[in-house]
């Protein structure tokens, strides 16, 4: 225009516009997500991501409503529960994410979004492909008469699910931790990348491993092993690992939350089994200190939990040719050889007796805590369990019975309240029908 006009180098064009600026729409729209957001609700979290969305269409150069929009389907994957869903909402947060950071390279917190969306990943792709596998159960078809098919991830988030990998994860949290070397949260991401079985950078961890920070998380943990609070011990001992994970000292942190993971394992797979991740503890403790005897004693006792009495043996002996007055370890290796005595079937039946005990154990310590009301006694006096109180190891067949008063008419429906306890004894007899 000036080319043609001379006379207009001088004139001020003016914004004649009537509505809002981009930038104040996209605002707006950033605002309304963050209430949204706030509400901490499935609905709010659709509602979030539709704002930042929005957001990220007026003004698409604002790395804030990229990481916005991560936390929300973050949020989102949590609130839902089908696998395909779960999967898809966290594919889109790392697809935000790495928006963020590419735009954002020297902004720490989308790196450490960034991170936690790629855990997540790689946790919902786990499930999905699990589901994908499994066969269909007649309470399969059932939901999906009510809730329609299995949905499955959009085909943009296909390529992002298929290529999620710890090794990524690593990469982003390294990249974070070059902009702040103390970041807590991408420290214990990445030894949950290392309890995941994934072989971080050595020369990294070395170069991160602090033994004066691991100290005092590893002071806290003590006394709470003590008293038996053996999940607070190991998330202590975890964040301790995370502040060493290779240093002096290391390999005592992992042996201490290996006793954890065994303590909390006599729940029973009912709880979930602790067992392998003792395992894994103890094996990384004599990694990184070949000569620790303690560490072939944390190893033998979970070697013994899970059944595999022949290595628990085996792994005590090793302890004891280091250290051969150990009380421990005899008792170890003696517990092992009465089982190793037996044959190979006797040996896997009296394990998966032991698991079934301790289930009972879980499943009575359930029930008592329910408020049933006087007209219901789930145990008699002197019950061993589910199993009963004969028996080797109180396996018995017991003659103990639920005992009811009769009938009176009165069904679940005609109680107001209680709904939580009423699906609870509800699942607790389907399950004791199978």
């Amino acid at each position: 225009l000036v080319a043609c006009c001379p006379q207009m180098q001088s004139v001020e064009i003016e914004d004649v516009s009537d509505g809002p600026s981009s930038k104040e729409l996209a605002a707006a729209a950033k605002a309304k997500g963050n209430k949204a957001h706030g509400l901490n609700t499935l609905e709010g979290f659709v509602v979030a991501i539709a704002a930042y969305t929005e957001a990220i269409s007026h003004d698409p150069s604002d790395h804030i409503f990229y990481a916005n929009l991560c936390a929300s389907y973050i949020e989102l994957s949590k609130a839902k529960w089908r696998p395909g869903e779960v999967v898809d909402a966290a594919a889109k947060a790392v697809e935000a994410a790495r928006s963020c950071t590419a735009m954002a390279p020297t902004w720490l917190k989308g790196f450490v979004r960034q991170a936690t969306a790629e855990e997540a990943l790689l946790a919902a792709r786990g499930k999905w492909e699990e589901a994908l596998a499994k066969p269909k159960t007649k309470w399969d078809e059932e939901q999906e008469e009510r809730n329609g098919p299995e949905p499955q991830p959009a085909d943009t988030s296909i390529a992002i699910i298929k290529a999620a990998s710890l090794a990524a994860c690593e990469a982003t949290c390294r990249a974070g931790l070059l902009l702040d070397p103390s970041n807590v949260p991408l420290k214990l991401r990445l030894q949950g990348l290392r309890d995941a079985g994934h072989a971080t950078d050595p020369a990294s961890d070395a170069a991160m491993s602090d033994a004066a920070l691991a100290a005092p998380l590893k002071a806290e943990g003590n006394p709470l092993f003590s008293s038996k609070q053996f999940e607070k011990a190991a998330e202590k001992y975890t964040a301790a690992l995370a502040m060493n994970p290779v240093g002096e000292g290391a390999h005592i942190l992992y042996s201490n939350r290996s006793a954890c993971h065994a303590e909390l394992d006599a729940g029973g797979e009912w709880v979930g089994s602790e067992g392998s991740k003792a395992l894994h503890d103890a094996e990384r403790c004599l990694t990184l200190s070949p000569g620790f005897a303690k560490g072939f004693s944390r190893k033998s006792a979970a070697l013994y939990q899970l059944g595999r009495y022949v290595e628990a043996a085996a792994a005590a002996e090793a302890g004891l040719a280091i250290e051969p007055t150990s009380a421990p370890l005899q008792s170890l290796l003696a517990t092992a050889k009465v089982e190793t005595a037996e044959s190979p079937d006797v040996q896997a039946k009296m394990h998966e007796m032991r698991k079934q005990r301790a289930k009972d154990a879980k499943l009575k310590e359930m029930l008592s805590g329910l408020n049933l009301g006087s007209g219901v006694q789930m145990f008699s006096p002197g019950m061993g369990g589910m199993g009963g109180g004969g028996g080797p190891l109180g396996m018995g067949k017991s003659k103990s019975k639920i005992q009811m008063e009769p009938q009176t008419g009165v069904t679940f429906a005609d109680v107001a309240g209680c709904d939580g306890s009423k699906l609870e004894l509800t699942e607790i007899v389907e399950f004791l029908k199978n």
